[in-house]
């Protein structure tokens, strides 16, 4: 794993420090050899300036992990958006599924009728739902602003068992898709993408073991995170409600909010 400057995010390091020194370099010259027709000291300036907002894009200040069990914690600092119950219609087609079962009228790729067997086992379709049947998921949306942090981090402690660069198809945007697993139970993160982006470094890989707050990748342009988890397993916190039941808008940080709560005996399980 690659060394990061302390409150940068990992792998962004070069991207700040080059205009620093490119500026201060540019404005030493401009003030001993040559101004360049007094270019040089708005370009040094500019540099510096664009620095400085590099800084503040790219910070990744540490955090104070909650370390009680059973719980769910924010994947990205943003504003949640959406809490809703969904459910599972299609899932991607597998090697070797029939070409009968596999349907490209629905858009956005190819689909097989029905949600995954097993929790999130490959991307899915889902539609929002009242009722409640097994198999359904919460779902979180968070929204990520222009100044907030781009660290993308684990909602749980547990194996890393898919992360997924997905190329944009359809109405669906470029994405990372992560999945992690801790005694039998899944959860999934999908981020999406936008261009143009300054930097992808992901620092986690599949069969790595993960803690709760543990950085999985730094992306610097995510607009949108959705995290998703089986609604038999987790509830969400009441505070992320409003008063018609739906997301409040509530501020989340990465790493240190909690979202959901464990169903079961989280402390036995410690």
């Amino acid at each position: 794993m690659t060394k990061r400057m302390t409150w940068l995010a990992e792998g962004t390091s070069a991207m700040v420090v080059t205009p620093i020194v490119s500026g201060s370099v540019v404005l030493l010259i401009s003030a001993f050899v040559d101004p360049l027709f007094g270019l040089g000291p708005l370009l040094g300036v500019f540099l510096l300036c664009a620095s400085s907002w590099l800084l503040l894009r790219f910070r990744d200040p540490p955090r104070k992990i909650p370390q009680e069990p059973g719980l769910l914690v924010a994947p990205i600092d943003g504003t949640v958006v959406v809490l809703r119950r969904e459910r599972g219609t299609h899932h991607r087609p597998a090697s070797g599924t029939p070409s009968g079962k596999i349907r490209e009228d629905l858009g956005d790729g190819t689909w097989v009728e029905g949600g995954c067997s097993t929790a999130f086992a490959t991307e899915q379709r889902y539609v929002a739902v009242e009722d409640e049947r097994e198999g359904d998921v919460w779902c979180l949306r968070i929204a990520v602003g222009a100044l907030d942090l781009q660290v993308h981090r684990a909602p749980m402690e547990g194996t890393v068992l898919a992360g997924e660069h997905r190329r944009a198809v359809g109405n669906l945007p470029e994405r990372l898709r992560w999945v992690v697993q801790a005694a039998g139970r899944r959860v999934e993160v999908i981020a999406h993408l936008v261009r143009p982006r300054f930097g992808l470094t992901p620092l986690a890989a599949p069969g790595e073991p993960v803690r709760r707050g543990q950085r999985l990748a730094f992306m610097s342009t995510t607009p949108v995170l959705e995290l998703r988890v089986p609604a038999d397993a987790w509830a969400p916190e009441t505070g992320l409600f409003g008063g018609d039941a739906r997301a409040n808008g509530q501020e989340v940080q990465a790493g240190t909010t909690v979202l959901f709560h464990a169903l079961w005996d989280a402390e036995e399980e410690a």
